[in-house]
């Protein structure tokens, strides 16, 4: 099972929509996904069109108890576990909620808080091939939850400037992060928001290559595409599925590609 967490702390990157559209797109391949939404925010869920969880009898909000918070918190003896997930898009999904930002005070005075969320996963050996985690744009505690819990990080990236700056510090976070868990490894570099009309965004995936090719590999680019991300989001769609055919499907597949070769993953990762 391979457990992997998209990290940036800095905000509007396109971490969310790459871990719906990868984790789709993985699920479309043949593999069995779990996405885990880490972000009080919860834009994984909503992009995902997870607004209500269905019940026999009927649907009802998401709450506390649905997200990862048993996993890390629980009342009393109660057992650290996941909830039940919620099946979208042929994937399964931990959703988020806002009051998951409850867990940032209370995390701290745990024994092995940061780690809870890694030993929730070991029970789900066998029955996911991925599990990709959406932690929020912070070095927070739920940031360092997610990381722990990982084996490889994927940093996206845009490509520009500001997106050059963020990663240093990305860098840094990294190898305070190995010092507790030593096996994690930096999987990929994601190049988003590429607008191949501009000479900013060119310049920025040479430094980009330049600077850190080194340290992992670099993506291929997503490009910056306004006309459709606002409308797959608010369709609560993944890309790959709101545009059945065309360069961004064909983009995210041949990202998702360069993921798998990245952590290995050959054929025998697919069920049957």
């Amino acid at each position: 099972m391979n457990v992997i967490t998209f990290f940036n702390h800095a905000g509007g990157v396109g971490k969310s929509s790459s871990v719906r559209d990868i984790g789709f797109t993985l699920g479309r391949l043949g593999y069995r996904v779990l996405l885990i939404d880490a972000d009080p925010q919860a834009n994984l869920t909503d992009w995902l069109g997870v607004r209500q969880i269905q019940e026999e009898g009927g649907a009802r909000d998401i709450d506390l108890s649905d997200t990862l918070y048993p996993a890390v918190l629980a009342e009393g003896d109660a057992e650290l576990a996941l909830p039940s997930p919620v099946h979208v898009h042929g994937l399964d999904l931990i959703p988020g909620h806002l009051d998951m930002a409850t867990i940032e005070p209370l995390l701290p005075g745990q024994l092995m808080g940061v780690l809870r969320l890694r030993d929730a996963l070991k029970p789900l050996e066998g029955r996911y091939d991925f599990v990709l985690i959406d932690p929020p744009p912070s070095l927070g505690q739920l940031s360092t939850l997610a990381v722990m819990a990982a084996g490889h990080v994927v940093v996206p990236v845009p490509a520009s400037g500001k997106g050059l700056k963020g990663l240093q510090t990305v860098g840094v976070m990294l190898t305070r992060f190995r010092k507790v868990n030593p096996a994690l490894r930096l999987a990929m570099i994601l190049v988003t928001q590429y607008n191949d009309t501009t000479n900013h965004s060119r310049e920025s995936i040479a430094q980009l290559r330049a600077q850190f090719g080194a340290l992992a590999p670099i993506s291929r680019p997503l490009t910056y595409r306004p006309a459709l991300y606002p409308d797959s989001q608010l369709h609560g769609a993944p890309l790959p599925e709101f545009v059945r055919r065309g360069p961004v499907t064909e983009e995210i597949l041949a990202v998702t590609q360069q993921l798998l070769e990245a952590v290995g993953a050959g054929p025998e990762a697919k069920r049957e």
